[in-house]
């Protein structure tokens, strides 16, 4: 089998298989620089006032803030959530420190608001440039200058990843990406060793932020064992790789998290349960290349099985917790049926509406599709089993994505080399056609095959069938516009009882406490919060009293317009989100007028009164 790998000897071919990484060709930094122009100019209206799309970039700053004001780098909990105790965090501060350093930099020159806004917009966009640049090489080492000069130009125009590059777009999704790349370029590297450390510690990195990372590196693991298996010269990958990810992922949590993680077994973030074996896994690989016959495949996979069986049994040791089923059952029975079955970004593809569904298969099938037919063209055996591998690894990628939605532009990036060289092949074809109005008609409609044309065309497909959207958008995000949000800085240093997905726009914009976000780790307070808005006024009452440490909460917040509001409302009727809604409230809630509130409804909350 190893023989299949063996370069081809018949003339005329030796140019396809001593393709060499290029230097960075200029028009991409121009390119780069385009695309961010763009970005910002979409942007505009919300940077200044840093108008966050997704709380979760709010809840970045307020932690990079926290870190800046003296909290310790271990300390990753939000100390104003879930008040007295604080709410828990596994967030890494990889993704906080190029922030914090360009404000850093930044403030001598400007004031603290305008370098908060400039490093919140321009390190997303640096990101950007740094997934170009690691799209390039690898699509230069999977098919050579022509693959590699479209593909990157691809990825600037694919929405459902540029949406995870914006500005403000500060959370940890982009940083997953540009790992996810940059192990692809390190699987390519004809220098096995070179590529397979690269690889290893973008793993390790990617780790470190979530353990979303766990299921791409076993796929990059398997990927290498396939391929030292059919071809000895790939050994040396394949161990260093597993040397790296073991490694790396356990002195960067030791580093980064300190000891705790070390010793504790936590299934939704990389602990205890996951790093030992990643370890063992690191040991054992060499060990068992060193005491086995790699120069025969059977010898070589056995060697790979021993590996992978001591990461497995250790595995059953250290995280036998995390495999009785989902982690996030731990939120307890009310917070995960009314909240995370909602998070739509973390369900499988048949629960997404037909749009997003389109959304989610179209570039990964186009890339594979490109990628197995590149194959299939390919005249050298080496060209033809990188193809392979990039159609493997995009295969389980998109396997992933139909597991988890957010999943999905990992997927995309790997389908960009399949599509850029399907275009490229389309287009060549279609300028051998001998009729000029059939050529230039063919020629233009290979553009139809780009991620954005595909993306497009499926949703004015869908837009007049998809008739499950009920969501209003434009009422909702009322509720987490800044000029609304500031308007509680008339109210005094309070604990606020608000819906989840509000709570850090207010941790940021304000001094206020807030009793849960949507973050899973605090699950007493998301728990208090759901189960406080779909109770009865008398029930919720009782839930109240028993917060911030018996002290109850100072003020409710209710906005009607707000998805997660109106999902307690409409399904749960007496509730008191529904009462809320009806625009009544019980006689322990007394309405605040506030200035500039008109979306929000305030309440104080007097608890003790008959």
């Amino acid at each position: 089998m190893a023989s299949s790998l063996l370069p081809d000897a018949r003339p005329g071919l030796t140019r396809e298989l001593s393709v060499k990484v290029s230097p960075h060709p200029r028009w991409l930094i121009p390119a780069w620089i385009l695309c961010c122009v763009i970005l910002l100019w979409l942007s505009r209206g919300q940077l200044t006032v840093l108008g966050f799309r997704d709380p979760d970039d709010a809840m970045r700053l307020q932690q990079v803030r926290d870190w800046m004001s003296g909290q310790p780098f271990l300390d990753v909990s939000q100390h104003r959530v879930s008040p007295p105790t604080g709410g828990p965090m596994h967030w890494s501060r990889i993704v906080d420190m190029p922030i914090a350093a360009l404000i850093l930099l930044l403030r001598p020159l400007v004031s603290a608001s305008a370098a908060e806004i400039i490093a919140c917009s321009i390190v997303p966009l640096l990101l950007l440039g740094c997934l170009v640049w690691a799209l390039h090489v690898a699509s230069d080492r999977i098919a050579g200058r022509p693959v590699a000069m479209i593909a990157p130009l691809l990825l600037l125009t694919t929405p459902t990843i540029l949406v995870q590059f914006g500005p403000l777009r500060i959370d940890h999704h982009g940083w997953q990406i540009l790992m996810a790349t940059i192990a692809l370029a390190g699987a390519m590297d004809r220098r096995q060793a070179r590529g397979a450390i690269v690889a290893g510690a973008a793993m390790a990195i990617w780790l470190q932020m979530s353990s979303e990372g766990l299921p791409y590196a076993a796929l990059f693991a398997a990927s290498f064992a396939l391929r030292q298996w059919l071809d000895r010269r790939e050994t040396a990958r394949f161990v260093a790789y597993a040397a790296t990810l073991g490694g790396g992922a356990f002195l960067l949590l030791a580093l980064l998290r300190g000891f705790g993680p070390l010793m504790q077994a936590q299934c939704d973030a990389l602990s205890a349960a996951y790093v030992w074996p990643l370890l063992a896994f690191a040991v054992a690989t060499p060990l068992a290349f060193h005491f086995t016959p790699a120069s025969s495949a059977s010898g070589r996979f056995l060697a790979a099985g021993l590996s992978g069986a001591a990461a497995a049994a250790l595995f059953l040791l250290t995280g036998r917790p995390c495999l009785t089923g989902d982690p996030f059952q731990a939120l307890g029975p009310v917070a995960y049926k009314l909240w995370y079955l909602h998070v739509m970004e973390g369900r499988p593809i048949w629960e997404q509406g037909r749009s997003m569904a389109g959304l989610i298969l179209l570039p990964p099938i186009a890339g594979l599709a490109g990628s197995m037919l590149a194959a299939r063209s390919a005249a050298m055996a080496q060209v033809r089993d990188r193809w392979l591998t990039v159609a493997l690894l995009l295969t389980s990628a998109t396997m992933v994505a139909l597991l988890v939605m957010r999943a999905m532009s990992v997927a995309h990036v790997f389908a960009l080399p399949g599509i850029g060289w399907l275009i490229l092949h389309l287009f060549r074809r279609a300028q051998q056609l001998r009729a000029t109005a059939v050529r230039v008609f063919a020629s233009s409609a290979v553009a139809l095959l780009t991620p954005a044309a595909l993306c497009a065309i499926w949703i004015a497909a869908m837009a007049a069938l998809d008739k499950d959207n009920d969501e209003t958008p434009n009422t909702a995000n009322e509720c987490r516009t800044p000029g609304v949000l500031t308007s509680l800085r008339q109210l005094p240093p309070s604990t606020l009882f608000a819906p989840l997905d509000m709570g850090p726009d207010i941790l940021v914009r304000t001094r206020h406490k807030v009793i849960g976000t949507a973050h899973h780790r605090n699950a007493a307070g998301i728990t208090a919060v759901v189960e406080t808005f779909t109770a009865p006024p008398a029930q919720a009452r009782t839930i109240l009293t028993a917060l911030d440490g018996g002290k109850g909460p100072d003020y409710l917040i209710a906005c009607t317009g707000l998805n997660e509001f109106r999902h307690y409302a409409k399904e749960h009727e007496g509730s008191l989100a529904a009462i809320l809604d009806r625009g009544k409230q019980p006689e322990w809630l007394k309405p605040v007028a506030l200035r500039g509130a008109k979306s929000l409804r305030v309440y104080q909350v007097r608890l003790r009164q008959n």
